[in-house]
């Protein structure tokens, strides 16, 4: 009996790259469809949480990826992309200029703005 335990590819990366997602989107990788829409969620969130332009512009340009990224897909806590970005990690953050030009690409990509929130929706207006 043959066992493979060869590791698969890390599908959730503490700090994703773009040059990391590109090796791994590559034909040769052999993700499944579910295994790169995991990926590049998970990616998204990272991204939108911690300000990340490189990496949200990656997502939302790459020939591959772009096909993956879901711009109305919610949180646990039932917070949009938008609403996720604007709270980034803490209260506290000396992010407010990449906070806000993730909010600004999100919204210019047809990010929903209307948001749950503990069972109440709520609509931003800038």
């Amino acid at each position: 009996m043959n066992i493979d335990l060869t590791p698969g590819p890390d599908l959730a990366p503490l700090y994703p790259t773009p040059a990391q997602l590109t090796e791994l989107l590559e034909s040769h990788q052999q993700l499944t469809a579910q295994e790169r829409q995991s990926l590049i969620a998970h990616c998204l969130h990272k991204a939108v949480v911690f300000g990340d332009i490189t990496l949200l512009t990656f997502l939302l340009h790459n020939s591959v990826s772009r096909n993956y990224v879901d711009l109305s897909v919610v949180d646990e806590d039932g917070l949009g992309l938008v609403s996720q970005a604007i709270l980034g990690f803490g209260e506290e953050s000396e992010q407010d200029i990449e906070r806000e030009e993730t909010v600004r690409m999100l919204i210019a990509e047809g990010a929903d703005l209307i948001t749950g929130d503990a069972g109440m929706r709520t609509k931003f207006t800038f």
